[in-house]
Parts: C-alpha cells; structure tokens; sequence
C-alpha cells in the first residue's frame, strides 16, 4: 500500500523533478566554484600531476567497459591515485578540511530543497494545495537550518563512518573473494540505507505538519514508526534497490546522461514514501490525485484492532 500510493503521488507531483534538477545543477556550480576557492593548492597538485587526465580517461574506460566490478574498481583506482598525490605534498589535513567544508555545504543545500519539496508534496496531499517550490524554499529556510544543524550532529558523521566504512571492507575483502565482495558490501549499503530511511524518515513529516520544534518532531516520528517497523522498512527496502537499480541503467544505457532525470526522481520517491508512511500511520486522510482520498485507520482504531487480535 504504501509503495502503490507512493507511486501514484510520483506521478501527479513528477513536475518537482525538473525543480530538484534545476536546484542541483545550481547548487553544483555552487559548491564548485566555492570548492575551487578554497581548495585551490589541492587542486593546481592535482593538475600538475596529472589527476584529471587520468580521470577523464577511467571515466572513458568504465563507460564501455561497464560492470560492477570494473565501477568498483575504477572508483577504488582514483581515489587510492587521489590519496597518494595529496599524501606526496602533505596535503592530508587541508583535503579532510576541504572535504569536511564541501559535506556540510551540500547537507545544509540538500536539506533546504527537501523541506520545500516536502511541503509542496505534503500540500497536494492534505488539500490539493500546489506550493511553489521557491516559495516553499523561502518560507522554510529558518526552519530548514535547524533542521540541517541537528542532522549535522545526529546523523550526518554516522553516515560518514558507514559510507567510507563499506569502501574500506570492499576494498579488503576484494582481494581476497574478489566480485563477491561487491555484491556484499551492495546489499549492506542498502540494508543500512533503508534501516536509516525507516528510522528518521518521519522526521521531517512530522516537523512540518505539527510545527514542533526539531527534536520533539524527531522523537515524534521516531515514536510512530515501531507500530509497523517492518512493514516499513521493507516498503524502505524495496524502493531502495529499485531506486538502486534504476540508477544503475540510467547510467549504462545513457552513459551518465540518464541520471539527469533519475536522480531527482530517486529524492522525489523517498520524500512522498516518507509522507506517506507518516500519514498512513497517524490515520490522516490524504490524497493520491484529485479524484481519490485515502482513508487509514486512526491510532485508536489501530491500537483497537491490535488488542482484539491479541484477544482472539
């Protein structure tokens, strides 16, 4: 239920796609440009030696040469190559610091075009209210720095550890069972993914319809999500490998181009299941398009049905 209605919603709401695309197309400027101010020493080591013609030419090998095993390798290639060139010139501390700069800069960007898109998806659904992306942007922007500022010290270095964590364990493990390792450390990720998407994904739900104060909508969400824990992280689970998956032809079959159109579809999905899920579970009325309004059951009803099993 909750995957059909999310789907459904994608359709009526898929113009957000072209807004999120726009949004990171300017943001990517953005942090480039910010990038390359900042970490401009790095950057004219890595010239000088190379790096970006070497780049170009494993992006241009992977490419026609496509698997997960050669993805894998190529990315484990530039960044063993990219390690070593600023280790030779003792550049370690400045790229952690730049790295650092450039992941808080993105979260705080990602979190202001996820609340507004959160809105707008949350207006149709309550009342068949289109919100105007920048509007939304706008108008939650003070709400949106919260909310970036406490995921930046709940959730933002655990994924950090996570993330480079399974690079390392593919890393190891590749020299010893070779594919096999990929395919592992595949499914982990997305395990982990969606044990995240399930425990936090009411968060944001939570903090805009009831306008409490960021912790306070964390631990309402968090509360709400044990009534069907595993339903939901299944329903998380599925939408991730198939998100994965979608991902994985925009990129073969397009040579990159795809992911245009894909990526932003990918946050449009988790952010109506996310809806979703969240409404399904407090019994709120919504609708999936203008001739159809979904009708859960209310807490007390659920609660109701739960003992009454437990009865039987």
């Amino acid at each position: 239920m909750y995957l059909k209605n999310t789907l459904k919603l994608a359709f009526v709401n898929s113009s957000n796609i072209w807004k999120i695309l726009l949004y990171r197309i300017l943001c990517l400027l953005c942090v480039l440009g910010l990038t390359t101010v900042v970490a401009w020493p790095i950057i004219s080591v890595l010239i000088k030696d190379n790096f970006f013609v070497n780049l170009q030419k494993s992006f241009e090998n992977m490419l026609f040469n496509l698997n997960f095993e050669s993805l894998f390798v190529t990315v484990d290639n530039v960044f063993k190559n990219f390690a070593q060139i600023i280790s030779n010139h003792g550049y370690v501390a400045y790229a952690l610091l730049c790295f650092i700069f450039d992941v808080i800069l993105i979260s705080f960007l990602e979190q202001y075009s996820s609340l507004a898109v959160h809105q707008s998806v949350g207006g149709y659904m309550s009342s068949l209210t289109k919100y105007g992306f920048t509007n939304s942007y706008v108008s939650n922007f003070g709400k949106a720095t919260l909310l970036a500022l406490a995921r930046l010290v709940s959730t933002l270095v655990l994924n950090i550890l996570i993330w480079v964590g399974l690079y390392f364990m593919a890393s190891i493990l590749y020299q010893k069972v070779g594919v096999l390792a990929i395919i592992l450390t595949f499914f982990i990720a997305i395990l982990f993914t969606s044990l995240k998407y399930t425990i936090i994904g009411c968060w944001e739900p939570a903090y805009l319809i009831h306008n409490e104060k960021v912790f306070p909508s964390f631990k309402m969400g968090v509360t709400v999500i044990w009534r069907k824990f595993f339903k939901i992280l299944s329903s998380y689970l599925i939408l991730t490998l198939l998100i994965f998956i979608l991902n994985i032809f925009a990129f073969t079959f397009t040579a990159g181009v795809g992911l245009l159109i894909t990526m932003p579809l990918s946050t449009l999905m988790f952010v109506i299941l996310e809806e979703v899920v969240y409404r399904e579970l407090l019994g709120m009325r919504y609708y999936v398009d203008s001739d159809h309004i979904i009708t859960p059951k209310k807490l007390e009803q659920q609660d109701s049905f739960a003992k009454v099993k437990d009865i039987i």
